[in-house]
């Protein structure tokens, strides 16, 4: 009987499978960054232009239902009168997409980042002077957010969308500074398009 169960289960595991529908796709966003948590709110770090560019996949369940994983190159920017802060990750959102109008969806998921490069360049007077942070360990390696959002598909290979995320741990290292409860958490808007050419 359990031999039976366990036939039943894989079958229905593998006509699911077949009959979704999957579709890759390239992903590219403008987007607009800044800082917020308990270190950043001493702070006034300004909203500030950065990209991001990497590929896409969706997943269609059913007529309303699909999942949308993308992996993204992220360049993002905090930058001031003062300073200039880039820093280079690679982004992993996992969306559930509902469809809710033929040309409406609502998009909304986890998204994992993993830090590439980090440096700040502060103006001074006479000179600027440039700091690798990640050479010095002072960020951490990897960052839970969430993301969720609206779009819409403009054509049935183009979907335009925007989309608001929020970090949930914080970027920097708090045992690399004094107060071990600094927080500097991303917050990110990002306007992207997604062209489906499979």
């Amino acid at each position: 009987m359990k031999k039976i169960s366990r036939i039943i289960a894989g079958s229905l595991l593998a006509t699911g499978i077949s009959f979704a529908q999957v579709q890759m796709g390239g992903h590219a966003a403008v987007n607009f960054s800044t800082l917020w948590g308990d270190g950043a709110k001493d702070f006034e770090i300004p909203w500030s232009l950065g990209a991001a560019v990497g590929a896409a996949a969706k997943v269609t369940v059913n007529e309303k239902i699909s999942v949308v994983p993308e992996l993204n190159v992220d360049w993002r920017r905090q930058t001031n009168d003062e300073i200039k802060w880039n820093t280079w990750a690679i982004e992993l959102p996992v969306l559930a997409r509902f469809n809710a109008l033929p040309q409406m969806y609502f998009e909304a998921g986890p998204q994992f980042a993993f830090l590439l490069s980090s440096k700040i360049e502060q103006d001074f007077d006479n000179y600027v002077e440039t700091t690798d942070l990640g050479k010095k360990d002072a960020l951490k390696v990897f960052e839970i957010g969430i993301d969720v959002g609206i779009g819409c598909p403009v054509t049935p290979n183009l979907d335009l969308s925007i989309r608001y995320g929020v970090g949930l741990t914080s970027i920097v290292d708090g045992k690399k500074f004094e107060d071990d409860d600094q927080a500097f958490r991303n917050m990110q808007i990002q306007v992207s398009g997604i062209y489906w050419f499979m």
